[in-house]
C-alpha cells in the first residue's frame, strides 16, 4: 500500500513539472515509466540531467552548424605549437582534440569540471535534490548571463524562457543524435543524406573544437 502511494505521489509530481506542453499532447512523455523509479529527489536528478544535456546538445548543434558552413575563428589557437582554428575546423572531432596542446585540453576539462562542481556544490539556494532548482546557474551571474538578458524579465517571462530552454534542449538532443547516427550509419537519417561531409569537428565551442 505504501509503495502504491509513493508511486502516485511521484506521478503527480511529474505531471506538475515544467515541459508538459502541446508538443507532448499535454501529457508526460515517459514510455518507459522512468519517473516511477524514485521519489522527488530522483525526479530532480532526472530534470537536472535533462537540462544539462540539453544545454550541451544546443552548444553542440551550434558548433555543428558553424562547422558545416565553414565558419571558424581566424588566427591561431596556439601560436607556440602552430595550431590554427582553420586547421582544426578541417579535422574530425578526435583528430581535432588530439591536435590541441595539452594545456588547451586541460583548460577545457577544468572549465567543464568547474561548471559541474558549481552546479553540484556551490548553489547558495541548495542542491537540486534538496530543495534547490534543477539546472539553476543564476548564482554564476558573470558567467551565465553576462549581457544581463534576464535581469528585467518578470517571473512569468522567466518561466516562459525556462520552458523554451527545455524544448530547445530536447530538440537539440534529437538533432545531435541524428548527426551521430548519420555519421555512424550513412543514409540512416534521410534529411542529412545530402548534408556536407562531416569530416570536421562537429562539436565546436567558442574556446576550441573537440
Amino acid at each position: 500500500m505504501r509503495a502504491a502511494v509513493a508511486s502516485s505521489s511521484v506521478r503527480m509530481g511529474v505531471e506538475s513539472m515544467e515541459g508538459v506542453t502541446v508538443e507532448t499532447g499535454n501529457k508526460v512523455f515517459d514510455p518507459l515509466n522512468l519517473s516511477s523509479l524514485g521519489g522527488e529527489e530522483t525526479l530532480a536528478f532526472f530534470r537536472h540531467a535533462e537540462i544539462k544535456h540539453g544545454r550541451v546538445a544546443m552548444a553542440a548543434m551550434t558548433g555543428f552548424l558553424f562547422h558545416i558552413n565553414g565558419i571558424h575563428f581566424s588566427g591561431m589557437l596556439s601560436p607556440t605549437y602552430g595550431v590554427s582554428f582553420e586547421a582544426l575546423s578541417k579535422m574530425g572531432p578526435f583528430d581535432a582534440w588530439n591536435a590541441i596542446p595539452l594545456l588547451g585540453q586541460l583548460q577545457i576539462v577544468w572549465t567543464i569540471a568547474g561548471l559541474e562542481h558549481a552546479s553540484e556544490c556551490l548553489n547558495p539556494a541548495g542542491h537540486y535534490t534538496k530543495g534547490g532548482t534543477p539546472g539553476d546557474l543564476k548564482f554564476l551571474k558573470n558567467f551565465w548571463d553576462t549581457p544581463g538578458f534576464t535581469k528585467k524579465l518578470s517571473p512569468a517571462e522567466l518561466a516562459e524562457k525556462r520552458e523554451s530552454e527545455l524544448k530547445n534542449g530536447r530538440l537539440a538532443m534529437i538533432g545531435v543524435a541524428s548527426v551521430c547516427a548519420s555519421m555512424a550509419v550513412p543514409g540512416s537519417v534521410p534529411l542529412l543524406e545530402n548534408a556536407p561531409k562531416l569530416t570536421g569537428a562537429a562539436f565546436a565551442l567558442p574556446f576550441g573544437s573537440f
